[in-house]
């Protein structure tokens, strides 16, 4: 098995018109060590896309002409190597949300609210980068001995 590649040499693109949950994202992913890169529109995410990413968080519902369905429909038209997608949205029920769960671009598809563990454990499995370890704050009780 090959090892697994440090988290600081990948980079992620983040697309989420919604600004809190941009910042949620890029919390979490810049947590576990990768490079981020941001967008909030379809048009802006494509712009960056032509730039090495490898891996792409899409939201499905942007705003404008460019939806994450739109970008997700522009990637599979592209000759160049196309990142893993992992596509967070509150949409589930659509039936054009069957239609992206089936693109073979599409590595994990995830309901908001998103579940923080499976959205970084998939973005480690696609990306082969090793976790970091997140140890709980550990509150040690304070030494009561004086001394003298």
């Amino acid at each position: 098995m090959p090892e697994l590649a440090d988290p600081k040499t990948k980079s992620v693109l983040i697309v989420d018109d919604d600004e809190s949950m941009l910042n949620l994202l890029e919390i979490l992913v810049k947590r576990d060590g990768f490079q981020i890169d941001l967008a909030t529109t379809g048009d802006a995410a494509l712009e960056k896309l032509k730039r090495h990413q490898d891996a792409l968080i899409l939201d499905l519902m942007l705003p404008g002409s460019t939806s994450g369905f739109a970008v997700l429909k522009k990637l599979r038209e592209w000759t160049t190597p196309v990142p893993p997608v992992i596509v967070v949205t509150a949409y589930v029920s659509h039936k054009e949300v069957q239609e992206v769960q089936k693109d073979p671009n599409v590595a994990l598809f995830l309901s908001k609210p998103i579940n923080q563990n499976k959205l970084l454990e998939a973005l480690h499995r696609v990306m082969h980068t090793k976790a970091p370890e997140h140890n709980p704050t550990v509150v040690k009780p304070v030494d009561k001995k004086t001394k003298s």
